[in-house]
C-alpha cells in the first residue's frame, strides 16, 4: 500500500498490532472514530510514517500530519495539533486523556521554504511559523472540486510574500526611478546589475538531440541552406579560428562528402536552433522559455580535430547604452523575482508532472477566470504574467556540441557546458 509516497504493507501494520501504548493499532483504536472505516489503510499508514518510520524526513512527517489532519472530521480537526519552539516543532494528536508527540529540528523545513520559495523565517516568530506552516500544508493539501479555496490560498501566500518584501525596506529592489536618475551608461548598468537576480536551467542533451534529428525534407533542407546564408554575416563564425564570413567557405572548410552531415551542422548554427534548445528543458520551464528583448550577439566556433567537430554555439543578450530607453519603456513588462517565485509556486500547486506548456497555459487560464470572481487585494495584476509581464532581462544560451561523422548519429551534448541562464530585476 502507498499513500502519500510512503509505504507499509498490510504485513507490517498486522505486525505492529500489539499492547505497546506507542504501536500504531494502539493510536488507531483511540482515533478510528474520527474517521470514515473504509480510510483505515491510509490513516494507519500515515501514522507510522509520522511517529514510527525512522526513514522519514521532516519534511515528508510535516506533509503526512497535515494529511492526516485532513481526513479526520471536521469536529476533530483540531485535535491534531503543530507547536513551534525555538528550533523545534513538535506534531501533537490530542487524544484528551493522553497525547502522542513527535517532535523534530525546524531548521530543514526552513531551509526547504527558502529554496522553494525564496522567503527566509529565519528570524520569524514562533506564532508566524506555527501560521506559515499551517498556511502551506493547508493549501497543498486541497483537492481538484476546491479549487476555489485553492485559488484563495495561493493568493494569500502571495500576498504575504508581497507583504514580507514591504518589511524589509533595506532589502535592494530594482526602482525605475532611482534608475532615471542615474546619468551615465555606465551608472545605469552598475545599478541594473545590483538590482537583478541571475537563474540558470541545464538542457536536457537526450531530448535536444532527439529534436535536432528529426528528418528534414528535401524542400526544408534547402530553405534551412538559404536560412544559415542569411546567418553567417550577423554572427561571429569561427572555423579554427578563421573568421567565416559566407556559406561557400564553410563548405569547403567542412568538406564532409555526406549531404546530411552538413544539413545536420547547418541544423547546429542557424538561429532556429534557440527556440528549439528552449524547448528541450528537463521540463517545460515559463519563464526560462521567454526572451530579451534587448541586443544579441551570437557567436559560433568549430573546432576540426582529425574529423570530429567540436562546434561551441553561445547567444547572448546583453543591455547596451541604445537599450536603455527601450528598458524604460518596457521596465513594467519586464519579468521580476517575484514572478519567478509565484510561478514556481503555482506550478508547483496547480499543475501535476509532467509540466507541459498546454498544461499551464490551461491552467492559468482557469486561473485567471476564477480571479476575475475576487475583489481587488493587494496582489492586484501582479501574478498575471500572461497578460502583463513577458520579457526576460538579459539571457544567455551557451551549448558545446561535439559531432562525429563516422558514427551513426555521432552527435553528442556537453551537459556542464550547456545551459541557459537569464536575469530578472529584483521586485
Amino acid at each position: 500500500m502507498k499513500i502519500s509516497n510512503a509505504s507499509i504493507s498490510q504485513k507490517k501494520i498486522n505486525k505492529l498490532a500489539n499492547n505497546s501504548p506507542s504501536s500504531v493499532m494502539s493510536i488507531w483504536e483511540k482515533i478510528k472514530d474520527w474517521f470514515g472505516l473504509s480510510q483505515e489503510k491510509k490513516v494507519l499508514t500515515l501514522i507510522y510514517n509520522i511517529y514510527f518510520n525512522q526513514e522519514a524526513t521532516i519534511l515528508e512527517k510535516s506533509r503526512d500530519f497535515f494529511s492526516l489532519k485532513k481526513l479526520a472530521g471536521e469536529q476533530y480537526k483540531n485535535e491534531f495539533k503543530h507547536i513551534v519552539d525555538g528550533n523545534d516543532i513538535q506534531y501533537i494528536i490530542d487524544f484528551k486523556d493522553s497525547s502522542i508527540l513527535f517532535r523534530s529540528d525546524i531548521t530543514p523545513f526552513i531551509e526547504n521554504i527558502k529554496n522553494e520559495l525564496n522567503f527566509d523565517l529565519q528570524n520569524e516568530s514562533n506564532k508566524f511559523l506555527e501560521i506559515f506552516i499551517n498556511d502551506y500544508y493547508d493549501k497543498k493539501n486541497y483537492d481538484a472540486e476546491d479549487y476555489k479555496k485553492k485559488v484563495i490560498s495561493f493568493r494569500t501566500a502571495l500576498m504575504k510574500h508581497i507583504n514580507k518584501k514591504k518589511n524589509y525596506p533595506n532589502e535592494k529592489n530594482f526602482s525605475l526611478d532611482i534608475f532615471e536618475q542615474k546619468k551615465s551608461f555606465n551608472d545605469k548598468y552598475n545599478y541594473l546589475k545590483e538590482n537583478s537576480e541571475k537563474y540558470s536551467v541545464s538542457i536536457n542533451k537526450d531530448k535536444l538531440i532527439e529534436k535536432l534529428y528529426n528528418p528534414l525534407s528535401l524542400d526544408k533542407q534547402i530553405e534551412l541552406r538559404k536560412q544559415v546564408e542569411v546567418d553567417i554575416p550577423r554572427c561571429d563564425l569561427k572555423y579554427d579560428d578563421e573568421n567565416i564570413t559566407d556559406i561557400n567557405s564553410l563548405e569547403s572548410k567542412l568538406a564532409l562528402p555526406n549531404e546530411k552531415d552538413i544539413i545536420l551542422i547547418f541544423e547546429l548554427i542557424h538561429q532556429g536552433i534557440f527556440p528549439i534548445i528552449k524547448d528541450s528543458f528537463d521540463k517545460y520551464e515559463p519563464i526560462a522559455s521567454m526572451y530579451s528583448a534587448f541586443t544579441g550577439k551570437t557567436s559560433i566556433d568549430i573546432k576540426n580535430n582529425e574529423g570530429v567537430y567540436v562546434i561551441t554555439i553561445n547567444n547572448k543578450k546583453e543591455i547596451k547604452e541604445s537599450d536603455i530607453e527601450k528598458l524604460i519603456q518596457l521596465s513594467n513588462f519586464i519579468l521580476n523575482d517575484f514572478d519567478y517565485d509565484s510561478m514556481k509556486l503555482y506550478i508547483e500547486n496547480f499543475i501535476d508532472d509532467p509540466i507541459t506548456k498546454e498544461k499551464v497555459d490551461a491552467a492559468l487560464e482557469q486561473y485567471k477566470i476564477q480571479i476575475m470572481e475576487i475583489t481587488e487585494d493587494s496582489i492586484g495584476d501582479k501574478f498575471n504574467y500572461k497578460k502583463n509581464r513577458f520579457l526576460l532581462l538579459e539571457e544567455e544560451i551557451n551549448v558545446k556540441f561535439e559531432f562525429n561523422p563516422s558514427q551513426d548519429k555521432g552527435l553528442t551534448i556537453s551537459t556542464d557546458e550547456s545551459k541557459v541562464e537569464y536575469s530578472l530585476l529584483k521586485s
